[in-house]
């Protein structure tokens, strides 16, 4: 027997063999998910109840009511915060020389704070809350918002910024939908104090598109700021943009293009310019108009500019129709002295008005009119001399004393005076004028001498019907100054005291005449020119 193999002994076991241990039992994952997205779902589920809840009665982010951030407050805090900010409120609204001001007795006048976060609230939508966060935290609140507004302000309308313009609020602002103003809000008397302060600006201005008031002098062309500042501002849109301010507690509404009623029917501002700019194209003349030396008048676009007329599709046109009437009236206003009144004061101080004769400046109004609408075809700058068909010595203002040397018939002195051209005394006399008492009082009035002329028959008209001239009178020295019917000439049947007494004239009177000692007649006629000026007075 093998000594390796002893009763009781163990068996020998082979050096590479091992026994393998039994398997784990596999975990139980599924279940595991599961009650994690169990715990997930119920932690949502009550965030988003709980959301639900909150927003049932509290504002978004970034929501703004009455120009007020109200963001995550409740209805109650949201309440005080805007009737905090309502109290000391007032609206400025302003603009191109217009200012009015509102300002509430009190804040309930403009708002229930109440009402306003109970709209906003109502509107939340609160079951789509994480939704509407979403949406409210990716936008900024603008500076002041309409009355109600959560987030960007969607769907609200109305002004836009604390500075709105009644032009940019027009057609947010077409309906009152979006202006909420409390019951006691008397919006009767606003409208009315409003109102009557637009209207007293208005009343400076016509509303219409014209060249007259288009024009603007000191650029000396058409202009847009000029026509526009005819504009009337629109009673209704200020009126809606200051309610919809007031109902933001916006404070200030600042006027702008949009704040006007459009010119032209409604045509827009480019159509406007292009109507100005071909206005513009047609008034290229500018003259003076010369007379005696001396500019009396001009003719530029602001003359022009009268006889501008725009029709419905905005064409100008220029039309020389109205150069007639403008020429004549400058004729009558300005340009022509015969037989106008005027007034002087001779060299030994006498001051002297007198109107009537014949002397004095008369214009050629047609061939001026022909003048100046051959400078308007070809656009012409310069000097155009007015032409005459009668001129005085100088041209002055219309009234004054337009002659050089002169003869001054003194009716009421009975005397006859001669000034030369420097206004200084040459010669005197005195005379015998025609007889008032026989109805052949001299006519008074500014005259021109006509005529010289030496040795002349005198001969009267037949007043008398007896088929012969009333008188015929030989005088050495003749010059008329009214027609050849009226003059200066010597009496040598008038006694030499007639001379010297002024009451003489009242019995012995000529026929109209000036009757002058013969001698002194003679000195005048040496004197005097014809065409100077004769001046009859009382």
């Amino acid at each position: 027997m093998n000594s390796s193999m002893r009763s009781g002994s163990r068996a020998t076991v082979p050096a590479h063999f091992s026994p393998k241990p039994d398997p784990a039992p596999a975990p139980k994952r599924g279940k595991s998910a599961l009650i994690a997205l169990g715990v997930v779902a119920g932690i949502t589920a009550g965030a988003y109840i709980a959301g639900v809840i909150a927003f049932s009665n509290m504002c978004y982010p970034n929501t703004v009511i009455a120009d007020t951030d109200v963001s995550l407050m409740t209805r109650s805090m949201a309440a005080g915060r805007i009737r905090s900010a309502a109290e000391n409120y007032r609206l400025t609204v302003e603009g191109d020389g217009f200012s009015w001001t509102y300002e509430p007795e009190s804040s309930s006048e403009i708002i229930d704070a109440d009402a306003a976060v109970g709209r906003v609230i109502e509107a939340n939508d609160p079951l789509a809350w994480p939704v509407r966060i979403v949406d409210a935290l990716a936008h900024e609140p603008e500076a002041a918002q309409p009355v109600e507004s959560q987030g960007t302000a969607e769907g609200k309308g109305g002004t836009s910024g604390g500075a709105a313009a009644a032009g940019d609020a027009g057609d947010a602002a077409a309906s009152n939908d979006d202006i909420h103003l409390p019951d006691s809000f008397d919006r009767e008397a606003f409208s009315a104090e409003l109102g009557a302060a637009l209207d007293a600006y208005n009343n400076t201005r016509t509303g219409t598109f014209d060249a007259a008031g288009a024009y603007d002098s000191e650029a000396g062309k058409f202009t847009l700021e000029k026509a526009r500042s005819n504009q009337k501002l629109d009673k209704e849109a200020i009126e809606r943009a200051a309610l919809q301010a007031i109902s933001t507690l916006a404070k200030s509404v600042t006027l702008d293009d949009g704040s006007y009623i459009p010119l032209a029917g409604g045509a827009s501002k480019k159509d406007v310019q292009a109507a100005i700019d071909a206005a513009n194209a047609l008034i290229g003349t500018d003259v003076d108009l010369k007379m005696g030396g001396a500019t009396v008048a001009t003719l530029d676009g602001a003359t022009f500019a009268q006889w501008m007329t725009f029709d419905e599709s905005l064409k100008p046109t220029l039309t020389t129709e109205p150069l007639t009437q403008w020429v004549h009236e400058l004729a009558v206003s300005k340009l022509d002295t015969v037989g106008s009144e005027r007034t002087y004061t001779r060299a030994d101080g006498k001051k002297i008005t007198v109107s009537g004769g014949t002397y004095g400046w008369n214009s050629n109004e047609a061939e001026l009119v022909k003048l100046l609408q051959d400078a308007v075809a070809n656009k012409k700058v310069g000097e155009v001399e007015i032409p005459t068909l009668q001129q005085a010595s100088t041209w002055t203002a219309k009234g004054e004393r337009d002659w050089g040397a002169y003869c001054d018939i003194d009716l009421t002195e009975q005397r006859v005076r001669y000034y030369n051209a420097a206004g200084a005394l040459a010669w005197e006399s005195g005379c015998v004028t025609g007889n008032p008492n026989a109805g052949d009082a001299t006519p008074t009035g500014v005259f021109m001498l006509n005529a010289k002329r030496q040795n002349e028959m005198l001969i009267g008209f037949d007043e008398n019907k007896d088929g012969k001239p009333d008188y015929k009178s030989p005088v050495a020295y003749w010059m008329p100054f009214v027609d050849n019917a009226i003059g200066l000439h010597d009496a040598n049947w008038q006694p030499m005291e007639y001379f010297s007494n002024p009451q003489a004239y009242t019995w012995a009177g000529s026929h109209g005449c000036i009757n002058l000692p013969t001698d002194k007649a003679a000195e005048l006629y040496n004197l005097i020119q014809v065409g100077d000026c004769v001046i009859v007075h009382g």
